[in-house]
């Protein structure tokens, strides 16, 4: 925290930034470009921050849209895993493959196969389109079956549920809304059986980003436009009643917002790194880091 001109202080969320997840995808997708020699392309985007990816494409990591368009080399497949067929059409390609998904993904899928092979009926709970709800839908259908994918208690309502029912998560989202889920399918299930699967890192980004809401006048989200975490963060803070705005760069911040504001919050998306962050802190504080500054990430041991 740090006063820039006699009266805004800059305070940042307890633990905010990149996750532990991110972080190794990163790190092994770089790892892959310097070890091997040929192309290297994530299929999709390995995260969802655009300035990380364009950072990897400088460093010479292409990104491709489909498999088909990738003809020869490495392929990265993404943090938000992948469904089983991606795989083995990108073996049947020739291609090397480089797995990066979040071992916190990789529990999901392992749950929902469990629950599928005990005979329950698979509900998700997720954002419909999202690359980790495709990849677990992929798992599922591989194996014969199907996954439905709710995003709301409304969405329970209306969804076709059988008398045995296993619910898990996509990883980044909100408890709360999870557990409302779940009590909404024991209304109509008999048997239900509840795996929690979000991860750590998300709750703790959440829990943080709350208790920050309640000490700011406003809070800037620092998180790609395409990171639901991020959004998650922002939606948070405006329902502790603390004008929230989501943010890709610095470049972004609208001097409106901060007029007669004394206390700026500051967090970021689990998809964002550091040097992001940072460029916002320099921004707001006038040109330097806010004295004492020191970030803590998620799931990181003090």
């Amino acid at each position: 925290m740090n006063k820039t001109d006699g009266r805004r202080q800059i305070v940042l969320a307890e633990v905010a930034g990149f996750c532990f997840g991110v972080q190794r995808a990163v790190e092994m997708t770089e790892a892959a470009r310097r070890s091997r020699t040929g192309t290297v392309t994530t299929l999709g985007a390995l995260v969802h921050n655009e300035q990380v990816i364009a950072r990897m494409e400088a460093q010479g990591i292409g990104r491709a849209g489909d498999l088909k368009a990738i003809q020869e080399g490495t392929v990265v497949l993404s943090a938000h895993g992948a469904s089983p067929s991606v795989l083995a059409q990108a073996k049947a390609q020739g291609l090397d493959v480089v797995d990066v998904t979040c071992p916190f993904v990789t529990r999901v899928h392992r749950m929902a196969k469990q629950l599928h092979e005990q005979g329950y009926q698979v509900v998700l709970v997720g954002d419909p389109g999202h690359t980790e709800v495709k990849g677990v839908a992929g798992l599922i259908e591989s194996l014969g079956g199907t996954v439905t994918v709710v995003a709301t208690v409304e969405a329970v309502r209306s969804a076709p549920l059988g008398k045995k029912v296993g619910v898990v998560s996509q990883t980044t989202q909100r408890p709360e809304q999870f557990a409302a889920i779940v009590a909404e399918v024991c209304k109509t299930a008999p048997d239900v059986r509840a795996i929690n699967t979000i991860c750590n890192a998300t709750e703790e980004l959440q829990a943080a980003a709350a208790r920050l809401a309640r000490q700011v006048d406003i809070v800037i989200v620092v998180g790609g436009k395409q990171s639901a975490n991020s959004r998650r963060l922002r939606q948070l803070c405006e329902e502790a009643g603390t004008p929230a705005y989501q943010i890709e760069t610095a470049a972004e911040i609208d001097p409106a917002w901060l007029e007669g504001k004394e206390k700026i919050g500051l967090t970021a998306g689990a998809s964002t790194p550091d040097w992001i962050l940072e460029e916002v802190a320099r921004h707001l504080n006038g040109g330097d880091l806010p004295a004492g500054w020191r970030l803590h990430h998620p799931d990181e041991k003090s």
